[in-house]
């Protein structure tokens, strides 16, 4: 599989329904909530954090996290407003740096049929990425044993999304970019909250002024989820549960 740098998120949306591409997913854990309000899609951030800080954009979680870049005193968007802005996608980091709670949340939740038999046995036997990537320690043993489950059908199921999950990125290294406003050769403009855009940009782009440049990375859950993202040809760009970090300008608000 390769990555495919000459679409853009523009271009995503001439091939797919919005709905697939961009229209935000809701969260698995319920109790994280975005820092806005629903009037106007602003903001608990201290926007005077330095660049070196990473900002939480879901409350209690990291999820989703901003640094700025480039500070501006530029207007904020609200809802209902077009926002343009200028981007740079690429793959985050592996699944095997996620935690306890990301592996449950994020991955297991969209296994079928293991979630209410898995969640409880894997959270206190603290199975993050790191162990659930290592085919050594994570085999139908450890998951009969260890995690208790006894149907073998069961085990094999999940010993197979596990597999699927450390071989369905390996072509996609850390910071390839699959996406850029610079390969369009112009800006990306959405409506702000509107589901027009996957939901990390909009957790993002609320909480920029224009002028601002930030950086943001997020889980697979608020980007492209446990589809990920194919071209029309079916070219994979963007694989099944896969982190995403994108750097924006927010360009203009109208």
């Amino acid at each position: 599989m390769k990555i495919m740098k000459s679409h853009s998120l523009i271009a995503i949306l001439g091939t797919a329904s919005i709905a697939h591409a961009f229209q935000p997913v809701a969260p698995s854990n319920t109790s994280l909530r975005p820092n806005y309000t629903s009037n106007v899609f602003m903001t608990s951030l201290d926007m005077s954090s330095t660049s070196e800080e990473w900002i939480s954009l879901v409350d209690g979680s990291d999820v989703v996290q901003k640094q700025i870049l480039c500070e501006s005193s530029g207007d904020i968007p609200q809802k209902g407003q077009t926002v343009k802005i200028e981007y740079k996608g690429t793959i985050g980091k592996s699944q095997s740096t996620w935690s306890v709670e990301d592996v449950v949340e994020c991955w297991l939740k969209n296994q079928q049929g293991l979630y209410d038999i898995l969640a409880k046995p894997m959270e206190e036997n603290n199975v993050d990425g790191a162990v659930l990537f290592d085919a050594d320690t994570f085999d139908e043993a450890y998951v009969a044993e260890t995690l208790g489950v006894a149907n073998k059908i069961q085990c094999k199921k999940t010993i197979m999304a596990a597999k699927r999950l450390r071989t369905q990125g390996e072509d996609f290294e850390q910071g390839s970019v699959f996406d850029s406003s610079a390969d369009r050769g112009k800006p990306f403009e959405f409506v702000l909250g509107k589901g027009k855009a996957i939901k990390s940009m909009e957790l993002l782009v609320a909480t920029m002024k224009v002028g601002e440049t930030a950086k943001m990375s997020c889980r697979a859950d608020y980007g492209y989820g446990p589809e990920g993202y194919r071209k029309a040809n079916g070219d994979v760009m963007i694989p099944p549960f896969c982190n995403l970090d994108f750097e924006i300008t927010l360009v203009s608000i109208e």
